[in-house]
């Protein structure tokens, strides 16, 4: 076996960025055969996800968005200072889609699957400044296969063919990491706007993916030397998000009651609400359900076993990864943060909120799924990714073979998955049936 640290390595975040204008009669950008691989998988995402679309009832989670994107605009937009509430701007989003196209289930769902595809293609952009591309075919190009796993990963299938808002939660998170991946690699006023615009949308979107933010500052801090040359667009730029959040705090909310009169308030931050409406859950307890989530979908597993080679991928890309960044291990750490981070903040909120609701085991044990940081899958599927790449350079010709079967193992289990769970009845899908789900921030129970 050989792990050595010779890997070739095209771009890493803490290298000097590409020059902004590549001379002529030198390649720039993706080679065309990545380009078309990329199609590929995209055009496999996308069919995937339209197959069966149609299949499941409408669930609760999509009428009552149908039911609130038909509200009046100053009712939705109250929701903000709601008990509960995660974000409106999906509502309101969704609201000229129906009214345009109608209420009908194919074109609810729609509107996720073009959300889901669209999250497939920034995925592909994103890994690209995020782990090494060593050839162009699948198997030696990570970023393409990281999307590959994203494209087939079972609980991002299940929540592209739902009418509800985390298909676009996936599309705008991976939206704001490649904006700062572009500041941060080209700089410019007008690229750090652009993040600042994004992330502000997606946090309005759900409000868990303000805990992007704590992400992408770890991210400045491994990103050296470049954050020395990107600090003052970085802090000017973290200046300018007081404004979007401030109606999110809890003194903000205070303010916007004044003007909503007829909605009810919780007290606290919209990100201590969102907590409070979660099941009281151990730390070990939360970890345990988003890795299973994410290695298996929604389905319980009939072995443990069948999840070995999954857990054996993701597990050897975190240890042994960084030898595919040339022995940094300051690239490891940012897919880690992307990971871990946003799992430690969420609990380390909840500790702080005044009322929980009901333990996890009163509610059901499907009930909290915690599909608020469902934008960590990405950073779960490049570690997988990872570990393959390592499985195949580390055994030769041999590791071809092997990482060709993983890869063929893998997504033919969570095709499995994802298959298998849909054919269950609805009440086994949703979760617990006497769990009564909230609206504002969508479903805990699916």
């Amino acid at each position: 076996m050989n792990l050595s640290f010779e890997s070739p390595v095209r771009f890493q975040l803490v290298q000097t960025p590409e020059p902004r204008h590549v001379p002529r009669g030198q390649p720039r950008g993706a080679e065309p055969l990545q380009q078309r691989w990329m199609a590929l998988v995209i055009l496999l995402a996308f069919g995937w996800r339209m197959f069966g679309l149609i299949a499941r009832k409408l669930g609760q989670v999509e009428q009552e968005t149908i039911e609130l994107a038909a509200s009046p605009v100053e009712e939705t937009i109250g929701g903000l200072i709601a008990p509960g509430q995660g974000g409106i701007l999906y509502f309101l989003l969704i609201r000229p889609w129906i009214q345009f196209f109608g209420t009908d289930l194919f074109a609810l769902r729609y509107f996720s699957v073009l959300a889901s595809a669209i999250a497939i293609a920034l995925m592909w952009q994103v890994a690209r400044r995020m782990v090494p591309a060593v050839g162009s075919t699948l198997l030696r190009n990570l970023p393409l296969l990281s999307t590959l796993f994203l494209a087939f990963n079972p609980l991002q299938l299940w929540y592209s063919q739902e009418g509800g808002v985390y298909g676009l939660v996936v599309m705008l998170a991976l939206f704001s990491s490649w904006s700062w991946l572009q500041a941060m690699w080209y700089s410019g006023p007008w690229r750090w706007l652009t993040y600042l615009v994004i992330s502000s949308i997606a946090i309005y979107t759900q409000v868990l993916t303000a805990l992007l933010l704590p992400v992408h500052l770890v991210w400045f801090l491994l990103a050296n030397p470049l954050n020395r040359k990107r600090w003052q667009g970085y802090g000017l730029t973290l200046v300018g998000f007081a404004l979007p959040i401030l109606p999110l705090t809890a003194w903000g909310r205070g303010h916007l009651a004044g003007i909503f009169g007829g909605v009810e308030q919780q007290s606290g931050s919209a990100l201590q609400a969102v907590a409070a409406d979660l099941p009281v859950t151990p730390l070990t307890q939360m970890a345990r359900t988003l890795l299973l989530d994410n290695a298996q979908g929604l389905l319980e597993p009939i072995s443990h076993l069948w999840l070995i080679p999954v857990f054996f991928l993701g597990l050897t890309g975190l240890l042994v990864g960084y030898t595919e960044f040339g022995g940094r291990i300051a690239n490891v750490g940012m897919l880690a943060t992307w990971l871990i981070l946003p799992v430690l903040l969420l609990y380390a909120i909840s500790l702080f909120v005044p009322a929980m609701a009901q333990p996890a085991a009163q509610v059901g044990e499907r009930a909290a799924r915690f599909e608020g940081i469902i934008w960590i899958a990405p950073a779960f599927t490049m570690f997988v990714a990872l570990g393959t790449q390592v499985l195949r350079r580390a055994y030769g010709r041999v590791g071809n073979w092997l990482a060709v079967g993983m890869i063929v193992f893998v997504i033919a289990y969570w095709g499995y998955s994802w298959w298998a769970h849909g054919q269950q009845p609805i009440n086994v899908q949703s979760g617990a049936a006497e769990f009564l789900p909230h609206a504002w921030h969508g479903y805990l129970e699916l």
